[in-house]
């Protein structure tokens, strides 16, 4: 297994953990197929696409990162049908009409606004700036998508980056509250920007980016005395359990983040420490930060679609069908499924598990952890979506 954010072996773990306990005899044997996108491109991810319908598969789950290949997965599955389950950041330039065949797992960026908002008022704090860095891209590195299937017997730029966060934007022009804008330019080296903020004394900094870049920007803050009593950093990024604050932040200053996981889920723990293991086996280089989020959404998407398959096969006799790009056939399960899934509601490695009739997450828990002495702490959460 390469050294990764162990989305395969997250994925590997759902499947075990369902063929483990499912009744063989009324729902049958999952299987999970992987595809590597290598690179981040719409004609690739077509071309996949059609390898997968022709396989026959009753969902797509993933990738976790691939802004192009997002829509072209999301047309195809609805032209044929077939649920597509998101685990990537919400795409920035949504879609006038969304397909109703995809659901997205991870909480979208309105959430992450209105919660963000929700500190500020909590901190009363009437200035602040926020630090928005680039759209994340697809890596160099292989974005791994999956297909699920069962044996029968059952079978974006700067402009995107203010975008992320447009409710709390908004919110700015229609109050008396000032927010400084700064974008990362291309060398992605935020000291100027920092040492602008400085100089403005603007203690409330809102840093709009990933765990890497995010921590980035806490060592250059650190190196210019920016990581005092004096600021408070809020950080939008639901990995913030993955910074390593330890030896950067200084115990007075405020960090403040977001997560999702449910640390009391009976499976988180071995979760974890089969995700260590594969990653001292493998990534021996580097200490072992924490759990990514795609991997448990990854797992969390295999046991969503797996209930509504389920409960739906109470019903019908659920079974993947073979299916061409090239022609107008659809999977003949496919409504009916999406129907099923737009009812699961279950509990996951990373919280209540629930779908909006527009498929976007609902009445979840979105926990606001901070930075203390022993490590991140978790403060508060809020039901019913976050703050």
């Amino acid at each position: 297994m390469e050294c990764s954010r162990g989305e395969r072996l997250a994925i590997t773990l759902a499947k075990e953990s369902i063929n483990r306990s499912s009744n063989r005899s009324t729902t049958g044997k999952l299987e999970v197929d992987i595809f590597e996108l290598l690179r981040d491109s719409e004609y690739e991810t077509g071309e996949t696409m059609c390898q997968i319908m022709s396989k026959g598969v009753v969902a797509v789950l993933g990738p976790s990162a691939s802004p192009a290949s997002n829509s072209i997965i999301s047309n195809i599955c609805g032209e044929k049908e077939v649920p597509y389950v998101k685990v990537a950041p919400e795409d920035i330039l949504k879609v006038q009409f969304p397909r109703f065949t995809t659901l997205d797992l991870r909480p979208t960026n309105t959430d992450i606004s209105m919660a963000v908002a929700g500190l500020l008022t909590f901190f009363n704090s009437s200035t602040s700036c926020l630090i928005c860095s680039q759209a994340d891209f697809l890596s160099p590195k292989k974005t791994p998508m999956f297909s699920l299937f069962f044996h029968k017997k059952l079978k974006a730029d700067s402009v995107a980056g203010l975008l992320n966060l447009e409710v709390l934007l908004r919110q700015f022009l229609i109050s008396k509250e000032t927010l400084s804008v700064r974008m990362l330019d291309d060398s992605q080296d935020p000291t100027p920007l920092l040492k602008e903020i400085r100089d403005d004394k603007t203690a409330t900094i809102i840093v709009d980016a990933n765990a890497t870049m995010s921590h980035v920007i806490l060592e250059r803050a650190s190196e210019l005395g920016m990581l005092s009593v004096y600021y408070t950093y809020i950080l939008t990024s639901l990995e913030f359990s993955l910074l390593r604050l330890d030896d950067l932040a200084d115990q007075r200053v405020n960090i403040v983040g977001f997560s999702v996981f449910n640390r009391t889920h009976p499976f988180f723990q071995d979760f974890v420490l089969s995700l260590n293991r594969s990653w001292q086996e493998n990534c021996d280089h580097a200490p072992f930060a924490g759990t990514p989020l795609s991997s448990a959404l990854l797992f969390d998407a295999v046991h969503t679609v797996v209930a509504a398959v389920q409960e739906l096969n109470r019903s019908q006799n659920v079974g993947a069908t073979q299916l061409s790009c090239k022609s107008s056939k659809i999977w003949e399960h496919g409504t009916s499924l999406m129907n099923y899934l737009r009812m699961v509601e279950l509990e996951g490695l990373t919280g209540h598990i629930e779908f909006n009739s527009k498929g976007q997450r609902s009445n979840y828990a979105l926990r606001i952890m901070q930075n203390s002495r022993d490590g991140l702490r978790q403060d508060k959460q809020k039901n019913d979506g976050p703050l």
